[in-house]
């Protein structure tokens, strides 16, 4: 099963070779690994000629594994902190929408989350991430889950929310393996072992920032663009002044009401919608019920 499709150089940053823009243009902000799309933007991208919309692939970050030295002693740290014989829980939290993706490239991670296989749970910071780290564990053939077993908070991306229920559902003798990035500040192993838990950072994947892709020329003005992180909205806002783009074509989409927040701070007249999922179709059909005549 292929999560990632890989971009070819005929795509390029921007899969608008035949499409339509009747319905304007996407750009997928979402980070990705190099060469390859963000599962969210292939999904659009696939779907694109069916809605009438262009797909501009332009990842913010870029997603890296962390050099072999330091994976190495993330393994070591599992090895220390728990047996795999042990007879208590071990719950994997997904901190950022980007960990299952980062755990599907960390092969030796996996072979020993797979010998705890029958000890794992699992939360996440929001749906889109339970079910993805639901679908790699399957392929990597770690756990079979359905992903509505994944604690989330009620909130997508509330850190605040997530702890809560973790440290609500733990016992004292259980494990948290908290999956973040390198440059994480630990809030939430820091907050689980305030709360009495025992939790471990697992920093196995970073973020390289990139800039923001050169935008293709387009018929129509109407841009949407796809957001996942509030962190990121200021730089993508740059991003798009620096070429000359007219706010006021702007649309932006998430599922984080966190991101609408940030826009306010600093684009109080941009236009934000929030959608229940992160998902392509749920997406387009947003889209589709803004245009007008209705397809």
């Amino acid at each position: 099963m292929e999560r990632f499709k890989p971009i070819s150089q005929s795509e390029s940053s921007c899969d608008y070779r035949v499409m339509s823009d009747k319905n304007g243009n996407i750009i997928v902000t979402l980070p990705a690994w190099e060469g390859r799309k963000s599962q969210i933007g292939a999904s659009l991208a696939h779907l694109a000629d069916q809605y009438l919309v262009k797909v501009v692939q332009s990842p913010i970050m870029q997603l890296e594994l962390v050099n072999d030295a330091i994976r190495r002693a993330v393994l070591r740290e599992l090895a220390e902190w728990d047996e795999v014989r042990a007879d208590y829980t071990v719950t994997v939290v997904c901190s950022t929408p980007e960990a299952p993706d980062a755990l599907e490239q960390f092969d030796e991670l996996c072979i020993a989350l797979r010998l705890r296989g029958d000890r794992l749970k699992f939360a996440a910071i929001d749906q889109e991430t339970a079910i993805s780290v639901s679908e790699v564990c399957q392929i990597k053939e770690i756990s079979n889950f359905p992903y509505t077993s994944v604690m989330i908070p009620e909130v997508p991306g509330s850190f605040k929310e997530l702890t809560d229920l973790i440290a609500k559902r733990e016992g004292e003798r259980e494990l948290c393996l908290i999956f973040e990035p390198t440059e994480s500040p630990g809030w939430i192993a820091k907050t689980l072992i305030g709360n009495g838990l025992r939790a471990i950072r697992m920093g196995f994947y970073k973020y390289k920032p990139i800039q923001i892709a050169n935008l293709p020329p387009a018929d129509n003005p109407t841009w949407w663009v796809i957001v996942n992180d509030a962190a990121v909205v200021p730089e993508i806002a740059r991003g798009l002044k620096r070429q000359n783009m007219k706010f006021s074509n702007i649309r932006w989409i998430s599922s984080r009401p966190s991101v609408g927040s940030a826009l306010k701070k600093i684009l109080p007249k941009s236009e934000f919608i929030e959608v229940s999922e992160l998902r392509s179709d749920i997406i387009l059909e947003r889209i589709k019920g803004h245009i007008s005549p209705a397809l």
